[in-house]
């Protein structure tokens, strides 16, 4: 059986893979759109050279298409996904304790005749202790292979 890890690194590194390639074919969009608008005023040049206005607009449509903060935003989600990490398992340096909810069973089921099973619930309390998640480690992974599957 495969890793859970394994199959979220996978999954993590696709992904960014993926929107690296979604990324580059808008960069291709945007060169093809940015050789129509210079088709166009060329063509408007042409018939008009007193038309400023148009040649503002194709511009700054130009200008609107790209998009410089994002590797910024990816950088962001990942340092977010660290730091809420480090603050999640160091909640015992602040003097947090840590509830943890165990669920016992007791008693048995004989072919569904005889049936003396309990379910119990009980909640310990531990005092200056570090927490870890298996949720935190596979989350963290996945930020940092999209991250590089991205780049």
């Amino acid at each position: 059986m495969i890793p859970v890890e394994l199959i979220t690194m996978a999954g993590g590194a696709a992904m960014g893979g993926l929107f690296k390639f979604m990324d580059a074919a808008q960069k291709a969009k945007r060169e093809q759109q940015k050789l129509i608008i210079e088709k166009i005023n060329a063509e408007q040049e042409v018939k008009a050279k007193d038309r400023k206005s148009a040649t503002e607009s194709a511009d700054a449509a130009a200008k609107r298409t790209s998009d410089p903060f994002s590797k910024l935003t990816r950088r962001i989600f990942v340092l977010t996904m660290l730091f809420l990490g480090g603050w999640a398992m160091m909640g015992a340096l602040t003097g947090l304790d840590i509830v943890v909810p165990v669920t016992q069973e007791t008693g048995f089921n004989f072919l569904g005749l005889i049936d003396t099973k309990k379910t119990v619930t009980e909640f310990f309390r531990f005092e200056n202790a570090i927490v870890h998640f298996e949720w935190l480690k596979i989350s963290i992974l996945a930020a940092g292979s999209f991250y590089l599957g991205k780049s």
